[in-house]
């Protein structure tokens, strides 16, 4: 049974680790609400790096509401191999009610592991 712990373990921690996913990126999935960016992970499991600016989500309930949403569903998916993600959010991704939002990040974490299944074949 997987772990659904959010530990450092499952973290993007260091500015060099954001950077490699950022300059080698393999998988991309847009949205007008979000970026998710990918690279297969050297780490043992998947790791999540979060940008969430100011520019973005001006207020700090907003930008705290959309990191839960995103760590949980995050936790609840099942990779099929280990990747590196970056979740970059834009613009209005704070005004979708958290249902929505949940439902936006299952598809967006579907297309994700379909597009680096491509990918690698």
């Amino acid at each position: 049974m997987p772990s659904f712990a959010f530990s450092k373990s499952r973290r993007l921690l260091k500015a060099s680790e954001y950077k490699e996913v950022f300059d080698s990126n393999v998988v991309k999935v847009a949205h007008p609400k979000l970026l998710l960016l990918a690279i297969p992970s050297n780490a043992g499991q998947s790791r999540l790096g979060l940008v969430i600016g100011k520019k973005n989500i001006p207020t700090a309930v907003g930008r705290n509401s959309v990191k839960r949403v995103v760590r949980e569903t995050f936790r609840q998916f099942e990779f099929l191999v280990p990747l590196d993600i970056v979740f970059l959010a834009r613009k209005g991704a704070d005004q979708m009610t958290p249902e929505d939002m949940n439902l936006l990040l299952q598809q967006s974490w579907c297309r994700l592991r379909q597009r680096h299944e491509q990918q690698r074949t």
